[in-house]
């Protein structure tokens, strides 16, 4: 459509109106004489019920120009095709009558069977193909969806149970006091003296530790993307930052590389199970449950490795037969057991299931995580750098009783 009709109807689609009688007049005053139909259209429409004021009238109107260019610029490319093959046809005949061998009597004989060796131009359109790039393929453009798929979202099992301590803090360091130990009250005769009580004062030092991840892209292929390039960047940050932190939860080695996971010595009670006992059954879960118990504290949750709970989750009455402990194969997985939750995450090391109270469970929380993006970065190249960090100030449990950390043996 040209571009003075295509303001007209772009003015009288914004103000959802129909065309005036001087608009109506634009319109037909610029269809060719030989357009004949498309004005009888038009004036129909036009002198219809409706009117020109309305709508649907307008887009009626719009319709019939659309087809009409359909229509001519269907004709044109017959009669391009035409004179092109006129073209060959005179060359063929200027040649000696040169004829396929399906056509021995030569042009003329049969104009329907016309077949010269110069093939026409619709004769080439059928060698294009899309299939090679000489051929056509250049010409196809590679469609690239206007979304990316990323790597299966890993879930923090660990930042997710409830009842974790999550401490915020500023400066440098964090001190968190604790009560190691005090002494025991007892029987005081009458008027007899009381004896003072010394307790024993000590304290969880958090240090922050810093997480970190950085990108670069050109800044070519952030404007040109069929998606947004930079949700991508920014998501997988977050995710590899999230899972390294819930890694260092459960096996980080500590110092000044790694948070300190629950599963390094001294954090929880270890249980490492005899030999033969590969599989951590719910008599070992039941043990550590009662024994937190008696630490005071209150379990809250399982957590365990992926091998271990497919065994967990597996057992039966009696050895392998009788029914799941966890419920019938129709009842959804087992998500609970002895009324606490499970969570399943490869982040724990193999062969492990960790039985806890959370809240005695303390974690150091500096600043969360941070993302930035900077075209400063590397000004001799034209990109964008993208930087994620996160501080967190180690972890701490101020009952080792309270993490009871189930190891089956390897064989």
């Amino acid at each position: 459509m040209k571009s003075e009709l295509r303001k007209i109807f772009d003015a009288a689609e914004a103000e959802d109106r129909g065309l005036s009688d001087r608009e109506i007049a634009a319109v037909i005053g610029s269809i060719p004489v030989e357009e004949r139909m498309a004005r009888t259209e038009i004036l129909a429409a036009v002198n219809g019920p409706e009117g020109t004021q309305s709508a649907e009238v307008r887009d009626s109107i719009a319709n019939t120009l659309k087809h009409m260019e359909i229509r001519a610029a269907d004709a044109r490319e017959d009669r391009a095709r035409a004179d092109r093959e006129a073209e060959v046809r005179a060359l063929a005949a200027k040649d000696g009558g040169l004829t396929m061998p399906g056509n021995p009597e030569g042009f003329g004989a049969d104009e329907s069977a016309w077949r010269s060796i110069l093939p026409s131009a619709s004769e080439y359109r059928a060698l294009v193909a899309e299939s090679a790039p000489g051929t056509g393929g250049y010409a196809v453009p590679t469609k690239v969806a206007d979304r990316a798929v990323e790597f299966l979202r890993a879930q923090s099992v660990f930042m997710k149970v409830p009842g974790i301590n999550i401490h915020r803090f500023d400066g440098g360091s964090f001190v968190l006091p604790s009560l190691n130990s005090t002494t025991m009250p007892g029987v005081v005769a009458e008027g007899a003296k009381i004896t003072e009580a010394a307790p024993v004062f000590g304290a969880m030092t958090f240090t922050p530790i810093k997480y970190a991840d950085l990108y670069r892209a050109s800044n070519e292929v952030l404007e040109d993307a069929a998606f947004s390039m930079r949700d991508l960047i920014y998501g997988v940050m977050l995710r590899n930052i999230a899972t390294q932190v819930d890694r260092d939860a459960f096996q980080g080695a500590g110092g000044a590389t790694a948070l300190t996971g629950l599963t390094k010595a001294g954090m929880g009670t270890a249980v490492n199970l005899s030999s033969g006992n590969t599989q951590v059954s719910w008599d070992h879960v039941i043990d550590a449950y009662s024994d937190i118990e008696a630490a005071g504290a209150v379990p809250a949750v399982i957590w365990s490795s992926p091998d271990q709970a497919k065994g967990l989750r597996k057992a039966r009455e009696n050895g392998t037969n009788g029914g799941y402990l966890a419920g019938q194969v129709t009842d959804p997985v087992a998500s609970r057991g002895l009324g606490l939750p499970i969570y399943v995450s490869a982040n724990l090391p193999a062969k492990t299931v960790i039985v806890a109270a959370p809240d005695r469970i303390h974690v150091g929380l500096r600043s969360d995580v941070r993302i930035s993006a900077s075209e400063d970065y590397r000004f001799d190249e034209d990109v964008t750098g993208f930087r994620a960090t996160y501080r967190i100030a180690g972890l701490a449990v101020d009952a080792p009783a309270a993490v009871q950390v189930i190891r089956a043996s390897a064989s």
